[in-house]
């Protein structure tokens, strides 16, 4: 047998395939490049190296379920997506932040004109932006969301697409972000940087939209300036963020502007303390940054706090975005060679103990018939999962239905104890914001309970080796409020002051008319003066009942439109919800259905092996013992590189 070969089970005459199990570049598979990992991470190496050699073994023992598995595995591995969203107030420097973080003005930076859209940086061989536009006249069919197309522009173009200014310039362009491509080292290692909009504060609907955002982040920067101390709004806006987020970072940012920033920062970090959460403050100056770049000066970029930053994302953030790749490329590839290792063990065993190859059959099929079983919809994993959507479905939408129930009392309240006409302005805002953060309240319940149904399912799934699936692709909280089409604004009817003393006339006529015709019929003196008196008085009353009068019809036409508002929220949420969650529904059987496959195969062959083996002449025997020996010797070696993958913070690679 040539070396290096492996002689698949089956018959004498099944064909011998050749494959290498060396890591060396040059007997990679053309879709696995070693060489893109980055080498500043020798464990990250270290898998990629091992799931390449995977790929290889599982290509050439005709597995090639497995070898797209653990190309997967590997693909999540070297080229990793590790999204920070920067969030913050209304002008606290979020779009100068990014900029001197990454030397490069990518960002639009104005006093007076705030970021309106997402602006995404990644990494890209060159320089390069582009806006992502609704398309209104095209729906994709599953989810019944507009389609988006990505266009390219200029750089000097992104303020126009990514600011308030892009209604005026672009009025026919529905932009839903800005995508930007840069050549920069702090990005290579899969780093994404989101540049959250700005416009109305962390007290509007763009702060949904970010805590949205922070749902399916890896991790966020929390940037507040150093003119003041964490307000109420950025305290409860950052206690949202930090039960959210895996990983939130706070920055103070414009230390160069206050000279008291130090007294800002130790408030604020004493405001991170009464909240329970012990996080440390990093203290920023863009401008210092950028000078500092510009004049080679690395006093001065020290003083800018960016290298301490720049060294937090790199080690703790994409750190331990790589750590998790590591843990789930090494869990992969265990799996795998767990299969493969059980299909020559099998064989093997059915040579070597003739006396105990029918126990042995029986067992096998036993794993077949229960492989098999994993595959159909009675599965115990699988009505778990179709159940558990079931009930989700409907607590989901219970859950949203008491919410804006609540809003709806808060609402109804407050508008009785008002006059719409005066407050509507300050109470649109206000009702757009709670409705906002419902949403957003909702879609956790939504996300916390679809982890749950995954791990309740993997559960189920464990007996037949089966893993967590960790990402789920749940929707953004703050897209769905984009496609709300009833807003909350609303025009009132007021009485001018000439209709109001026409009311007045009106009941003053009627009384004095009624009390001068019965003054006269009585012959009474003197009731002509007390007539006008009293129609003065019926003048009064019903001017008093006409403002009550038209009052309550303008508090009914606000309870109309809040419920008109309230309700198209809620057709978009739930439709929202349910297309989220159908989503995850077929992650999950897809995901288990696959890993079923594999298992049924995986049982299926080392049977149909076992059997031949029994088959296998005298002559034959001994040298397929040795090949079979062989084979599970170069798989165990690999499974025990596998397992000496080290998934921790002690930088050793291994045990």
């Amino acid at each position: 047998m040539l070396p290096g070969s492996v002689r698949v089970a089956g018959p004498p005459s099944c064909a011998t395939i050749s494959y290498d199990m060396t890591s060396s570049p040059e007997h990679t598979p053309p879709s696995i490049k070693v060489d893109d990992v980055a080498s500043s991470d020798p464990r990250t190496a270290a898998a990629a190296e091992a799931l390449a050699s995977g790929v290889r073994a599982a290509t050439a023992y005709g597995r090639a379920d497995l070898a797209g598995r653990l190309q997967t595995a590997h693909d999540r591995l070297v080229e990793p997506d590790v999204n920070v969203v920067v969030i913050g107030e209304f002008k606290q420097g979020k779009s100068s932040f990014v900029n001197g973080l990454l030397n490069s003005q990518v960002c639009p930076v104005d006093d007076d004109i705030a970021t309106a859209v997402p602006t995404t940086v990644r990494h890209g061989p060159e320089r390069r932006a582009f806006s992502l536009v609704a398309l209104s006249d095209a729906f994709e069919t599953t989810d019944a969301l507009p389609a988006v197309e990505r266009r390219e522009i200029e750089f000097a173009d992104i303020s126009a697409h990514a600011t308030e200014q892009r209604k005026a310039v672009h009025p026919e362009l529905d932009v839903r972000s800005v995508d930007i491509e840069l050549d920069r080292r702090l990005l290579e290692a899969g780093l994404v940087i989101v540049d959250t909009p700005g416009v109305g504060g962390l007290g509007s609907a763009h702060a949904t939209a970010a805590l949205g955002a922070l749902s399916v982040a890896d991790a966020a920067v929390f940037l507040s300036d150093a003119s003041q101390e964490y307000t109420r709004t950025e305290m409860a806006f950052l206690k949202q963020a930090l039960d959210m987020c895996p990983h939130v970072t706070c920055v103070l940012t414009k230390i160069d502007f206050y000279p008291a920033w130090r007294k800002v920062l130790e408030l604020n970090e004493g405001h991170l303390r009464a909240i329970g959460y012990n996080l440390p403050v990093v203290p920023t100056s863009s401008s210092l940054r950028i000078e500092a770049l510009k004049r080679n000066d690395k006093q001065l970029n020290t003083d800018s706090g960016f290298p301490q930053l720049v060294s937090h994302l790199r080690n703790e953030v994409v750190g331990g975005a790589a750590e998790r790749e590591q843990s789930h490329a090494r869990a992969e590839l265990l799996a795998v060679c767990d299969q493969l290792i059980g299909h020559f063990e099998a064989e093997l065993r059915a040579i070597n103990d003739p006396e105990a190859r029918a126990d042995l059959m029986n067992q096998l099929a036993e794993a077949t018939e229960r492989s098999q079983q994993l595959k159909s919809q009675s599965a115990k994993w699988s009505v778990t999962l179709n159940d558990g959507v079931a009930d989700l479905t409907a607590d989901v939408e219970h859950d949203f239905r008491e919410r804006v129930r609540t809003v709806l009392a808060e609402s109804d309240e407050a508008i009785d104890n008002s006059d719409p006409a005066q407050t509507w302005s300050e109470f649109e805002p206000w009702l757009a914001n709670r409705m906002s953060h419902e949403v957003v309240a909702n879609y956790r319940l939504l996300t916390d309970r679809s982890a749950e149904l995954s791990a309740e399912v993997s559960e189920h799934f464990r007996i037949a080796g089966g893993g967590v699936l960790e990402r789920l692709d749940l929707g953004d909280a703050g897209a769905v409020l984009n496609r709300v089409g009833a807003g909350a604004s609303a025009n009132f009817d007021r009485s001018s002051t000439l209709m109001q003393g026409m009311t007045v006339l009106k009941g003053s006529y009627s009384g004095i008319l009624m009390f001068t015709m019965l003054g006269g019929m009585l012959a009474v003196p003197g009731i002509g003066a007390l007539a006008v008196g009293i129609g003065l008085a019926m003048g009064r009353k019903g001017l008093k009942d006409e403002k009550a009068r038209q009052l309550t019809q303008r508090r009914q036409q606000a309870k109309t439109q809040i419920r008109k508002y309230t309700d198209e929220v809620s057709f978009q949420v739930t439709k929202d919800a349910r297309d989220n969650l159908r989503r995850s529904q077929r992650q999950l059987r897809d995901h288990y259905s696959t890993r079923a496959e594999e298992l049924h195969r995986s049982t299926s062959d080392a049977l149909n092996a076992a059997k031949q083996a029994a088959q296998t002449d005298e002559r034959d025997r001994g040298t397929r013992l040795r090949d079979i020996e062989a084979e599970l010797e170069r798989l165990r070696t690999l499974r025990t590189r596998a397992d000496r993958l080290v998934i921790g913070s002690n930088g050793s690679d291994e045990r």
